[in-house]
């Protein structure tokens, strides 16, 4: 029973973390105020997480998405799969939709958020982070002869 439950549990929070990030509190200009406070403190710190913000901030959308597909594919093979994390076509490509359609959903809240906007780029990280998901998933199955 706990094996069904744990990947539901993670679930929720991965999604409450999402939604989180979401708001409007992370936007771009957010981030960067508190990058500007590290300006006096750690010049060097600053100067690195100032010059590489965009791609944190890319990576986080791979982070989020990639790890949303990786739970949603743990709780599927949790309550339906053997318990193996063995790789399955139809139910990886499913999960892998309904990933996609978070990350649009994603950016439709934060549109609305009121201090950001929906961009395309973003999605588009999003959707390569499901993408790396879906193939760690496949090749780890590979490798263990699960599939």
């Amino acid at each position: 029973m706990l094996n069904a439950l744990l990947p539901l549990a993670v679930l929720v929070l991965t999604a409450g973390l999402i939604w989180w990030l979401g708001s409007g509190s992370f936007g771009r200009s957010q981030t960067q105020v508190w990058i500007d406070k590290l300006a006096h403190r750690s010049p060097r710190l600053h100067a690195f997480l100032d010059y590489h913000h965009g791609k944190f901030r890319a990576a986080m959308h791979y982070v989020e998405f990639g790890g949303l597909f990786l739970v949603l594919y743990w709780l599927y093979d949790a309550w339906f799969g053997a318990g193996a994390f063995a790789f399955r076509w139809l139910p990886a490509g499913v999960i892998a939709l309904l990933c996609a359609a978070a990350a649009y959903l994603d950016e439709i809240h934060q549109l609305r958020s009121g201090t950001r906007e929906f961009r395309t780029v973003d999605f588009l990280h999003s959707c390569c982070g499901i993408t790396i998901a879906m193939a760690a998933v496949f090749w780890q199955a590979w490798w263990r002869s699960v599939y």
